[in-house]
């Protein structure tokens, strides 16, 4: 999936605290469930499984594969 001169997809990468991607994630679950920007819904969707997923990895760090932890 390369990027060309009339690709108008915007990509976003954000770190943040844990305690930032919970807020985060409840203030766009409100949006969603708020309704109020429609066109925005599947965007919303896509933040709140990053999310979700990368709160998950902090909290419940897998011990293998490239998550894991080292124990050496």
């Amino acid at each position: 999936m390369g990027m060309t001169d009339d690709d108008d997809t915007v990509y976003c990468d954000v770190q943040m605290s844990l305690a930032q991607g919970r807020e985060l994630l409840q203030l766009v679950s409100a949006l969603r469930e708020s309704k109020a920007h429609s066109t925005l819904d599947r965007v919303f969707e896509r933040m709140q499984d990053e999310l979700s997923a990368s709160i998950d990895i902090v909290e419940n760090p897998p011990t293998r594969g490239p998550w894991g932890r080292r124990t050496t």
